[in-house]
């Protein structure tokens, strides 16, 4: 009886082991994937800030040249249309990169959610394998 009780533990012991060992992995690598992704969005935010602003100004050359030729001078109301121009296109620039750092804001707080959770399931795991070891007690006869 007692052999085959510490053979019921060391095969459980095993069997948990290995489980927790894929678990974590899994959630390692769910995390290490979600924080590239992270980097990704965040790259591509800042390269789309760049394009806009580099859109943005070749638009207000554009509409300086067109000011120039037509013989307006680059004071009063046109200076104020260039300006406002210029205020939107920073602002549309701004705005790209905010939502894609705001995305990867959100895959890095998930990689930390997976991260932790893989951590408190491998203690409650832990927990649980004592809890039934335990309970085994090949020490003691049953009844």
């Amino acid at each position: 009886m007692c052999t085959t009780a510490a053979a019921m533990a060391a095969s459980m012991i095993v069997s948990t082991g290995v489980k927790m060992a894929t678990d974590a992995q899994q959630a390692n690598h769910e995390s290490r994937e979600l924080e590239r992704e992270a980097k990704v969005a965040r790259a591509q935010g800042a390269e789309q800030e760049r394009q806009l602003r580099q859109q943005a100004a070749r638009e207000q050359s554009k509409r300086r040249a067109a000011y120039l030729k037509g013989g307006v001078t680059t004071e009063g109301s046109a200076t104020d249309v260039l300006l406002d121009a210029a205020r939107e296109d920073d602002v549309e620039a701004r705005w790209a990169r905010f939502g894609q750092t705001e995305g990867a804001r959100a895959k890095e707080r998930e990689a930390r959610f997976r991260r932790r959770r893989s951590v408190l399931d491998q203690l409650s795991t832990t927990s649980s394998l004592g809890t039934n070891i335990i309970s085994l007690k090949p020490w003691e006869k049953e009844s």
